[in-house]
């Protein structure tokens, strides 16, 4: 009988789940892939790893998957991951250790979700700089992480709950079963393409509102509704979700649940409702910078634009890495008009921050946004040394428009074809790319 079984749910991810599976070879006795409805290469990749493949009906319900990918398992422990999570190489050894003698029925494992920003903000503050230890996360400088319950014995009432962002910690505790830390990393790469997250938002939302309609009395369900409805800008569900979630756990509430009612409270000129959220939070110390920031959001929304200045100065001073506020004071001073001030503080957040996404597509938007082409070609050149696929090929015509004004017509056609290599079939770069090769 197997030790160790992995199981996964997947849709479309032959781009990806070859890494995945290849990260637990050693350590998984036996491979369980459900497919939900792929249409590439999915299903013979995971058949030539030696995968029992599975297939469900999607019906807008990822416990459901989950919890046909656990029926299949026949191991004594299952470990769950996705196709764009990655076991630390670390793990191995540790896993294969813990499980000849486990002290517990389950383990929490470290999912470290890595970032193109560190404007992001977590369960319970800020991202932080990343420790290193993923090669596929080089040009990602910024992470977030929280404990979750992904390794744990094979049991048949232990199951999935959860439309969205499901959990298996009830029915596990159901059983009167404690899981306990093991320090193994799981590195999470979904979040690095934020085009890629923004394209599931609309169905995770729906199922969230389901979800969250279903049990109105439950904290995760109204904690997935809340993060969900930011997403989508829905204000009125996210602010009635945050504040339904704190009327549950009026204390110790992630910090996440303020800030995001409190955000969206403010979208819906309930200002004193989102400053009262804001004053009850007490964050832990590394998380007072995405506190002050949000206060600052609130005092720009009701027209206090020094007091909201310094509050984004403040929360900068205290933790530079947290790049949010160098994005909210630029926005702040260009709409006073002040474009080299909100400039020269991009330039401030990028001479500390050099990898952040975010700050690159500011400082190149804003110079585009002044029609100074020649500084948004050279801020996008810059970029794209930073991060090569990045920009969408935006950042690629904007290189090459500079190099055009220069009379660099060679040198601007060689940025067009490394951007067309980059996303194929981009508009403008064709169009650009026509232009540079018509005859003179």
């Amino acid at each position: 009988m197997p030790i160790l079984s992995l199981a996964m749910i997947v849709k479309n991810e032959a781009h990806r789940l070859g890494r995945c599976l290849d990260s637990v070879k050693g350590l998984a006795d036996e491979l369980v892939v459900v497919d939900t409805g792929s249409t590439d290469g999915t299903v013979a990749l995971a058949e030539a790893a030696g995968a029992r493949i599975g297939h469900f009906k999607w019906c807008d319900d990822f416990a459901a998957a989950r919890n046909e990918a656990l029926r299949l398992c026949t191991g004594t422990w299952i470990l769950v991951l996705d196709a764009d999570e990655r076991l630390d190489p670390a793990a191995l050894p540790r896993i294969r250790q813990t499980l000849r003698a486990p002290q517990a029925q389950g383990f929490l494992l470290t999912m470290r979700n890595h970032l193109p920003s560190g404007a992001y903000v977590g369960t319970h503050g800020g991202a932080r700089p990343d420790p290193g230890g993923c090669p596929e996360a080089a040009g990602l400088a910024y992470i977030t992480e929280l404990p979750e319950l992904r390794l744990f014995r094979n049991h048949p009432k232990v199951r999935y709950r959860g439309r969205i962002h499901e959990m298996i910690e009830p029915s596990f505790e159901a059983q009167g079963w404690k899981a306990v830390p093991l320090p193994v990393v799981i590195h999470h790469l979904g979040k690095a393409d934020p085009t890629h997250e923004l394209a599931k938002q609309e169905a995770y939302f729906r199922m969230a509102k389901q979800e969250a309609e279903d049990h109105p009395s439950d904290r995760h369900a109204l904690y997935n509704l809340m993060q969900e409805a930011a997403m989508v800008k829905a204000w009125e569900a996210c602010a009635e979700a945050a504040l339904g979630f704190l009327r549950l756990t009026p204390r110790n509430a992630p910090l996440k649940v303020r800030l995001d009612g409190a955000r969206a409270l403010r979208e819906l000129g309930r200002f004193r409702e989102a400053q009262e959220l804001l004053e009850a939070a007490q964050p832990r110390p590394e998380a007072r910078s995405a506190l002050l920031a949000a206060r600052g959001d609130l005092l720009e929304a009701q027209g206090r634009h020094e007091e909201a200045a310094a509050a984004y100065l403040e929360a900068i001073n205290l933790d530079p890495r947290f790049t949010a506020p160098f994005l909210a004071l630029a926005d702040l001073l260009r709409g006073q008009g002040d474009w080299g001030s909100a400039q020269a503080l991009l330039q401030a957040g990028l001479d500390q921050n050099p990898k952040d996404l975010l700050l690159w597509q500011a400082l190149v938007g804003q110079a585009s946004a002044a029609g100074d082409i020649p500084a948004a070609g050279r801020y996008a050149w810059e970029a794209l040394a930073v991060f090569p696929q990045g920009g969408e090929g935006v950042w690629h015509g904007f290189a090459a428009l500079a190099l055009i004004q220069k009379g660099a017509k060679p040198e601007a056609l060689e940025v067009v074809a490394r951007g067309l290599k980059a996303f194929p079939g981009h508009p403008e770069l064709e169009a650009l790319r026509k232009v540079l090769e018509a005859p003179a």
